[in-house]
């Protein structure tokens, strides 16, 4: 046997150990959630693809590109005359014909129409034809009028969208700029520098949890391999329960799951010109077994919901922190522990907390939203031959299920051991 004050010792280091972990990966995680949070908000495809204010963007860019490239040589200027020409006939023959037709219904109108083929008003409008085709087309070769014929379709663009779309809120878009503290400038500029800042804290943390999750997974190990070697007291067996306890409340408070469902880049031709939309957010959505429940009792619909979320309380939470309670007060030779109630506690829970159970739901949750959101995310592509889609459809397992997964493994390890400690202390007894 170890002396007293090794295991002791030994435990309690495990224990503040495992407190400064958790309490440096709870706050990581914190940030990095809100991160996530802004950043989806950012490239949510409401401000993207499905924004009009967007769509105006590459009109214009469709009108400028489309005017500017007019450019009339000898060839297409003859032709374009030629074309302006028989439109220009067309329209005065036809204005002709509504004429006559419209002052043949009264005296005087014949009249009229009798002193105005007279003096041929139509037929010199005609022999003007080839002349104003002229005209036009001189006025659209020049660059300023060129210029004044974009202004004025953008001008309807504008007048078209604002009565048929309704004015895109940026409302939470400002508050997320303004709460990073993004320079003022043009909103789409701003959009763009808070993601670069993002993405680039979200891979700071990244890189400073690394060398935290080694520690972690170091610290798993070694505390499931002393279980079964220097567990050997009710004071070590309550320094346990306590260092399982910290693994509990991070399990059950970090995001466990994130779900997310983005077109990473979409090419496109409209009228010959090309286009793309990148990094656009259909759905994220993230939460952990904490938030889970209170989104089911309090805002969830219908009983099944509310029993959903309290049946996910008692058999992932309240249980296993009964269990935990249950064996902080556990010592050798107590009465308590040989009734029917103590044992149903320390060794009979563990068939009713369901944190193995949660575990393997989660994970084949991970695995289903996979499947799912690809096959539905992908069908964008069969949309159009011309239309180039590349999708992420996917779920990523957090930091909040490995902490679980540990509680649950260590849980198990735990439960075995003191089953040994109570046979071996009735033994003595």
């Amino acid at each position: 046997r170890m002396p007293k004050w090794f295991g002791v010792s030994f435990w309690t280091l495990v224990l503040l150990i495992t407190a400064g972990i958790a309490l440096r990966f709870g706050e990581a995680e914190s940030e990095k959630a809100a991160l996530r949070q802004d950043l989806a908000l950012l490239q949510d495809v409401r401000y993207g693809l499905f924004n009009v204010d967007e769509w105006k963007a590459v009109l214009s860019d469709i009108i400028s590109a489309k005017i500017e490239s007019f450019e009339l040589e000898d060839a297409n200027r003859e032709e374009m005359q030629a074309q302006t020409e028989r439109l220009l006939r067309t329209l005065v023959n036809d204005l002709e014909r509504n004429y006559y037709e419209d002052q043949s219904s009264s005296l005087l109108g014949i009249l009229q129409s009798t002193g105005m083929s007279l003096l041929g008003v139509f037929e010199q409008i005609k022999k003007e034809i080839p002349s104003m085709a002229q005209r036009i087309v001189t006025f659209m070769d020049d660059p300023e009028n060129r210029d004044k014929i974009r202004r004025f379709l953008m001008d309807t663009v504008d007048e078209y969208a604002a009565e048929t779309f309704g004015e895109t809120n940026y409302g939470a878009v400002d508050q997320v700029l303004d709460r990073r503290g993004t320079p003022a400038g043009n909103r789409s500029e701003r959009m763009a520098t808070a993601v670069t800042t993002i993405q680039a804290r979200l891979g700071q943390i990244d890189d400073a949890q690394f060398p935290i999750k080694i520690a972690g997974v170091l610290l798993f190990l070694i505390t499931a391999t002393a279980l079964f070697f220097w567990a050997q007291s009710h004071v070590h067996i309550k320094l346990v329960a306590a260092t399982l306890l910290i693994w509990l409340l991070s399990g059950i408070q970090m995001p466990m799951l994130l779900i997310q469902a983005k077109i990473d880049s979409l090419d496109f031709q409209l009228l010959g010109e090309s286009f793309s939309f990148s990094d656009q957010v259909l759905f994220q959505q993230s939460k952990s077994i904490w938030e889970v429940v209170k989104l089911l009792i309090m805002e969830g619909k219908g009983p099944g919901a509310w029993l959903a979320g309290v049946g996910v309380f008692l058999f992932s939470i309240l249980i296993p922190a009964g269990k935990l309670g249950a064996t902080l007060a556990w010592k050798e030779g107590t009465q308590w522990s040989q009734t029917w109630a103590g044992k149903l506690i320390l060794f009979r829970s563990a068939k009713w907390a369901m944190a193995d159970v949660m575990v393997v739901a989660i994970f084949l949750s991970h695995l289903g939203f996979n499947g799912i959101l690809k096959d539905q995310v992908q069908r964008l592509e069969s949309m159009s031959p011309r239309l180039e889609v590349l999708t992420t459809a996917n779920s990523t397992l957090l930091s909040g299920f490995l902490a679980f997964f540990g509680f649950a493994i260590l849980g198990l390890l735990l439960s075995e051991r003191l089953k040994t400690l109570e046979v071996g202390s009735n033994k003595r007894q």
